[in-house]
């Protein structure tokens, strides 16, 4: 079964084994589209928006074959917004990876630069993002499991070989402040992930896969204008010295038409508004390959965060291939509030960062949210890939 690509996770890894020589790759994505909301703060909202399906991007990824198996490698990856123009990630050049590094068939892969944690690579994967739905169906307007992508500054990251079909990896994102191994709230992070992964041929494309992983930030909550710092997103909206993740995942083929997806996320924030923030998710979804060229996907999330209410998530998928390259797509989400949660606030239709960080619930809310406990998106577009 055909399956949506999470073109980010994959791409900069398929390039490494399509490479049979020195080379430089050149990859991306453009996608562009519509999307109606029916309630951002009391109006209804119809808009031309890039990236519902996956963010725009281009990458270039490196090789260079030294022998006995061997590799330099580089990538470098930008985000950028296909309707005005800009850099995404704050405006940086490559705000998605770059990173060089050596690669052994026999020892594994160590890199150094900027790059995703093991949740993203390893999770987001088995998330109904990564197999039918759109970026708004993350969990939640800040991505507090992190699921959605938020690379580590200052990383060195290795992974293992294959071995049996197991694979696993260790990550240390340093915060590069004198004297502050662990960073500082008004500034600069630490980072560590963990990841462990297993599947009968040692990759995602198996008749079934699972996957675990563990990511910890502590400082970079606020940067040292009082804005967004080094840390996640929801460290920012939550107030939070530090915050972690626990994931579990899997996927399991039914035939060659069916697939079943689930991914479960235990995050902990140390808020300093707020006190202790425990969320819990539990997601899962069911893809229907109806033809070579045609994907229909459904699925639920149930997200739980103790004091600050709780919300369900339902998303929809239709995807239609026109070619190898080029699919378009038609998509709904829909988030519902209730236990103590007022607004239903979906990822993306809030701007990332925009959440108030003031004393009480109201940080949890972006610039986006909804004015009653329940937010629709209906969204339709196209996407290429190269």
């Amino acid at each position: 079964m055909k399956k949506k690509v999470m073109v980010g996770a994959i791409a900069a890894l398929a390039s490494v084994g399509a490479c049979a020589q020195s080379s430089v790759s050149l990859y991306g994505i453009i996608d562009n589209g519509l999307t109606y909301v029916n309630n951002v703060k009391g109006s209804s909202q119809f808009k031309l928006d890039d990236g519902i399906n996956q963010a725009s991007r281009w990458g270039l990824h490196g090789t260079e074959d030294m022998g006995g198996g061997l590799k330099a490698i580089f990538t470098l990856e930008n985000g950028f917004s296909l309707n005005t123009g800009t850099a995404t990630h704050g405006g940086a050049l490559f705000g998605r990876r770059a990173f060089v590094g050596l690669s052994s068939d026999k020892f594994g892969t160590l890199i150094a630069g900027y790059d995703y944690d093991f949740i993203y690579d390893y999770i987001s994967y088995y998330a109904n993002v990564a197999q039918f739905a759109p970026s708004y169906a993350f969990h939640g307007a800040y991505d507090v499991d992190r699921l959605a992508g938020e690379p580590v500054s200052n990383m060195v990251r290795y992974e293992t070989p294959v071995w049996h079909g197991f694979g696993a990896g260790l990550m240390y994102g340093f915060s590069n402040t004198p004297g502050r191994l662990g960073g500082t709230f008004n500034g600069s992070a630490s980072v560590f992930s963990a990841g462990l992964r297993y599947s009968p041929s040692g990759t995602f494309n198996a008749p079934y896969s699972v996957a675990a992983s563990f990511t910890r930030t502590q400082g970079g909550a606020v940067g040292a204008t009082g804005g967004p710092g080094a840390g996640t997103m929801a460290q920012y909206a939550l107030q939070a010295d530090a915050i972690y993740t626990a994931a579990l995942a899997g996927q399991v083929h039914l035939g060659d038409r069916f697939a079943l997806n689930g991914v479960y996320t235990y995050t902990s924030a140390n808020s300093r508004t707020l006190g202790t923030v425990v969320s819990s998710g539990y997601e899962a979804g069911v893809t229907y390959q109806a033809s070579p060229f045609v994907t229909l996907g459904a699925g639920f999330t149930y997200m739980d965060q103790r004091q600050l209410g709780k919300f369900n998530l339902y998303s929809f998928g239709a995807d239609y291939r026109l070619s190898k390259r080029t699919d378009v797509y038609a998509f709904g989400t829909l988030q519902h509030a209730f236990a103590g949660r007022q607004f239903a606030d979906n990822f993306l239709i809030s701007t990332p960062m925009s959440y108030g960080a003031t004393v009480g619930t109201n940080a949890i809310y972006g610039n986006g949210r909804s004015s009653t406990a329940n937010q629709l998106a209906v969204q339709v577009g196209i996407r290429h890939t190269f």
